[in-house]
């Protein structure tokens, strides 16, 4: 989830447009952290140009925060959604579609708490061993070790998982269980 889809904005409009963008799309109020986390994960804004840009959101009236629940949340305002819809900005659509599938991915992860890790090891006789573990509340719930005969399919199978983590999870599990109910349901721009 943490691949660079394109060099970091620099232009603070290009920023605040990133962010309305995400948000609304997303399309549900969210708190600080999962905006912030959202919006820099990928590598399109850095963390201290996010801290500059966001006030000025709140401030011209393009996010506004509720609290009413005890709980500070953000959402867009119908001019922030006129700027996201509207103003071009120098970000890629590849950028911004890969990006709302990231923020998704992870918001539902945060919502489920579940999770995933991986890593590659070398093996003698240059194999490579591909591990992959999927977390639900903290535990481990389905672990794989693959094989392979390159570091080069190691490194395939990483940006592989990247792309649609999830799908991956429900491609396995649908597998081992026998269900392809699991991958038809699959929708990665759908929120939990």
């Amino acid at each position: 989830m943490n691949e660079t889809l394109q060099a970091p904005l620099r232009d603070q409009s290009d920023i605040k447009i990133f962010i309305l963008f995400l948000m609304d799309s997303i399309g549900r109020p969210l708190d600080f952290i999962e905006i912030n986390d959202i919006v820099i994960q990928n590598g399109v804004v850095r963390p201290f140009d996010f801290c500059l840009a966001f006030p000025d959101l709140l401030e011209t009236g393009h996010i506004v925060m509720d609290n009413h629940t005890g709980k500070e949340l953000y959402t867009v305002t119908p001019l922030g959604h006129e700027a996201a819809q509207s103003l071009p900005g120098k970000i890629l659509n590849t950028t911004k579609e890969k990006a709302l599938q990231n923020a998704v991915l992870l918001l539902n992860l945060h919502k489920t708490n579940s999770g995933y890790r991986y890593n590659t090891e070398a093996l003698p006789g240059g194999k490579f061993l591909f591990h992959l573990h999927y977390t639900e509340q903290n535990e481990d719930v389905l672990s794989l070790n693959v094989v392979v005969k390159s570091q080069k399919e190691a490194e395939n199978m990483e940006i592989e998982l990247e792309q649609h983590p999830d799908m991956f999870r429900r491609a396995l599990m649908s597998l081992l269980a026998n269900n392809p109910g699991e991958i038809e349901e699959y929708a990665p721009y759908q929120l939990l």
